[in-house]
């Protein structure tokens, strides 16, 4: 007995051993971060097409700048035939400013220039071979012009791209020429930002241009494929390249902003657009060059108008195509 009872104090001696080890700890887990990424780029949405513009009859000869007015009214540099035309929202044309020369309303060779339109429906029209920016009523009235041929302040030697803000100010790009200068909206000058070079806040052959509703302002940087932001008193706030999403750098040639301040651009060499946030974030692309059904062919220019359509010139396309914004 005295056996037995020796052993069971030995076994309970031994349990309570393997009771006395150290517990294994135990953790709350930190919350999951929320995961962050960016979409994949559907570069082949190509929205349907709701207008195509061609002025039948009157082919249109690489179309350049575009600009609606607040009537939906269309306005459009024909700049292989020298003249503005004007059709209405559905498609139709309304007018052609189309008096050559180099006097008050007339165009010698508008080349490859942009139009901007004011809130008060004033047309400013790049005239490219006489050297100057032209403003017109939407009617086509000449109200005023400024500009001459040089490097100076208030001159241009390829002026190209123009936009105007909610003040009224213009502002003009000048593909040889490195700066953006800032015009009111009777062309008195007011400033200039720039510099030639690849650093950020410079530029190597600036092409289209854009205001948002808070004043900044966004630059294709053509030559070094990428867009600038700046705010509106030429200060540099971003700068990103064009193509990061298929790996290849694309060749920015016109800007414009939507409603919500994201970024549109035209790649003219690849035959596509990319959309952006207000920062620079890629968002989406749709058309490709390489597609035979791609919608675009050298795009050239963008507008908006009040019900959120987007209208593209197609320089080699020879047209105007209207889409819904996806």
């Amino acid at each position: 007995m005295r056996r037995i009872a020796l052993v069971v104090l030995l076994i309970s001696l031994l349990l309570g051993g393997c009771a006395k080890t150290t517990p294994i700890p135990t953790f709350t887990p930190s919350p999951e971060p929320t995961p962050t990424f960016t979409p994949e780029p559907e570069v082949n949405m190509n929205p349907e097409v709701l207008l195509e513009i061609t002025n039948q009859g009157d082919i249109m000869q690489d179309p350049y700048g575009i600009a609606v007015n607040s009537a939906g009214n269309i306005y459009v540099n024909d700049a292989g035939k020298s003249r503005v035309l004007v059709f209405d929202p559905q498609g139709s044309l309304l007018n052609k400013w189309d008096a050559k020369g180099s006097g008050e309303g007339e165009f010698n060779s508008l080349g490859f220039g942009g139009l901007a339109i004011d809130l008060n429906d004033n047309v400013f029209v790049v005239d490219n071979e006489n050297f100057r920016i032209q403003k017109f009523d939407s009617e086509g009235k000449f109200i005023t012009m400024w500009g001459s041929e040089g490097k100076e302040d208030g001159q241009f030697i390829r002026a190209i791209g123009i936009a105007t803000d909610k003040d009224g100010n213009v502002y003009v790009t000048d593909d040889a020429v490195p700066f953006v200068q800032k015009f009111d909206n009777d062309g008195n000058f007011l400033m200039k930002f720039g510099g030639d070079g690849v650093s950020k806040g410079q530029f190597r052959h600036a092409t289209g241009i854009a205001v948002d509703a808070n004043g900044n302002i966004f630059v294709a940087d053509y030559e070094n494929k990428r867009i600038q932001k700046f705010d509106a008193e030429g200060n540099v706030l971003a700068a990103w390249y064009m193509g990061s999403d298929i790996k290849v750098k694309g060749t920015p040639e016109a800007v414009a902003v939507d409603a919500n301040g994201n970024v549109y651009v035209t790649d003219y060499d690849l035959g596509r657009m990319q959309v952006f946030d207000n920062n620079g974030e890629f968002l989406w692309a749709w058309g490709d060059g390489s597609f035979p059904n791609a919608p675009f062919k050298r795009p050239v220019g963008i507008a908006f108008d009040s019900n959120g359509r987007i209208y593209v010139t197609n320089q080699s396309g020879g047209n105007v195509l209207v889409f819904n914004l996806p």
